[in-house]
């Protein structure tokens, strides 16, 4: 069965190792290298200080499809991207690792004594699934710059930075590195340089120093053959005339060798001057890089505080947005509630103004009705009165009586209801007269009776009892009104004839008897 793969390359700021191929059959130990377990390119066991022999654990997980990472309680440290897994002596979670990711073990630390600093491991690390296709890349996941741990992170966790703060940070690295580099390349270059020089001016010195001593060497050579020799005054002539054209050559090659070396000289001055020239401007540009590694090191710390104050405002934002959410719901349902009981209410008066609509009207139809009544009674009397002018007053005091006993007989207990409703007319008027707050009292109580029953719906039923008993009443009332009116009828038309009041006295009397 095939398995999933995990290759661990190293990178320029890291402690330096081989490039790893691990397989993942099971959970793979990383850690410091001991006499049992040696480095090796199948392994994850590296030859550095810094790490603990059981400093961090990888797998992959067959269910998940997904490759985890666990710090097992390194001391300094598992980061994953730059943040680190858990606290010092603390082991983290597992969290999920992606192909692509930066992994770093350990911190660089400085002996003291020593000063001497011993690096860390930091690898880009690529997975490969069982099936030999790559895993997933961050870039290509939404989702928080860090990678989620399986459990929920405890609240001690560091926060977590975005993708463009991680990466602005691995240029930076990788910006110090390459300035290094430089830095290196530049001292290395000044070695080699004042190693040439002196090996020059070295080889420069052996070379004069073996031509002086080969010209001494000819030189003496000539002398010895000179003297060996016995020669006449024309050869010492031909010997000194050579010698002459010797010493010009001698002295024309020596010029022309000068004219070569101070040329040489000049050129290397030239040289040495361009170099140092590139070495002044390289160390401003160090010197610019440094400056700007500084200036880009503050300005991510203070994007990071801004992100870490963007976010809890946004978390203070959100919060406050659920709440107004809450209470615009709770606002919300209760204006519905109020609507629905404002529109019952309202279809409620409807109703009630409905049924006052249709009591009106019959009122009003019977306040019709009894003006017509009363409208022909009154046609009535006046055709009486015109009648009784033209007869005689016996005549009509005749027939006053017989419409005065012929209505009275009509009603039973006639009398009592006469005697009780003149008493009630009497008292009522000495109330009108004596009190009127007291009628307004009773205007104000009828108001407040007629305002309650309008609004509340319970008292239709007694108000329409109430009205029928007025209406019964008033129809009692109306043979009574008419008793009367004739009567009063009776006594004006008694003194428009000239008879004193007894007769219709005696007239009232005899009807009670």
């Amino acid at each position: 069965m095939p398995s999933a793969l995990a290759v661990f390359t190293c990178r320029p700021n890291s402690h330096p190792f081989q490039e790893r191929h691990v397989y993942l059959d099971e959970p793979v130990k990383i850690g410091r290298s001991v006499a049992r377990c040696r480095p090796a390119q199948n392994n994850a066991t590296f030859d550095c200080k810094v790490l603990s022999r059981n400093h961090a654990l990888v797998w992959f997980d067959h269910k998940t499809g997904k490759f985890y990472l666990q710090d097992t309680k390194s001391s300094n440290g598992t980061f994953i991207n730059s943040q680190r897994l858990s606290r010092g002596s603390e082991e983290s979670p597992p969290c999920e690792v992606l192909s692509g990711d930066i992994i770093q073990f350990g911190v660089d630390v400085t002996e003291n004594t020593r000063k001497v600093t011993h690096g860390c491991i930091v690898s880009t690390i690529k997975l490969f699934l069982p099936d030999g296709m790559e895993a997933r890349r961050r870039s290509d996941v939404i989702q928080a710059p860090l990678p989620l741990p399986v459990d929920k992170v405890a609240a001690n966790t560091p926060s977590m930075y975005s993708q463009e703060l991680f990466q602005l940070s691995q240029y930076l690295q990788e910006a110090l590195h390459r300035e290094q580099m430089l830095e290196q390349k530049l001292a290395t270059l000044q070695r080699l340089l004042a190693s040439t020089q002196e090996a020059s001016e070295s080889s420069w010195q052996a070379l004069i120093d073996e031509d002086r001593l080969l010209s001494r060497l000819e030189v003496m050579g000539n002398q010895l053959q000179a003297f060996s020799k016995n020669q006449t005054e024309d050869g010492i002539r031909k010997e000194l005339v050579a010698l002459q054209e010797d010493k010009h050559n001698y002295e024309t090659t020596a010029k022309e060798s000068l004219r070569r070396v101070l040329q040489e000289k000049i050129e290397v001055v030239r040289k040495l001057s361009e170099v140092e020239r590139s070495l002044s401007n390289t160390e401003d540009e160090c010197t610019h890089l440094k400056e700007m590694n500084e200036r880009t090191r503050e300005e991510l710390r203070e994007l990071a505080n801004k992100y870490n104050g963007a976010v809890n405002e946004i978390k203070d934002l959100t919060d406050k947005i659920k709440l107004a959410e809450g209470r615009q719901e709770e606002i919300s349902q209760k204006g519905q509630s109020e609507k629905k009981e404002l529109q019952m209410r309202i279809e409620e008066m409807e109703e009630k103004e409905q049924a006052l609509q249709a009591r009106i009207e019959a009122l009003q139809a019977d306040n019709d009705f009894t003006n017509e009544r009363l409208t022909a009674l009154q046609v009535r009397l006046e055709q009486l009165q015109e009648k009784n002018v033209k007869e005689n007053n016996s005549l009509a005091v005749k027939q006053l009586k017989e419409a005065v006993d012929s209505s009275l007989t009509k009603i039973p207990n006639f009398d009592e209801v006469i005697d009780a409703h003149l008493q009630n007319n009497q008292m009522s008027e000495e109330n009108s007269l004596d009190s009127p707050e007291r009628l307004k009292e009773n205007q104000i109580d009828a108001k407040e009776s007629d305002m309650s029953d309008t609004l509340s719906p319970s008292k239709d039923k007694s108000s329409d009892d109430t009205s029928d008993g007025q209406m019964d009443e008033q129809e009692l009332n109306e043979p009574l009104n008419k008793v009367a009116t004739l009567k009063g009828k009776f006594s004006i038309a008694a003194a428009a004839f000239g008879r004193d009041g007894g007769a219709a006295d005696r007239c009232l009397f005899r009807s009670e008897q």
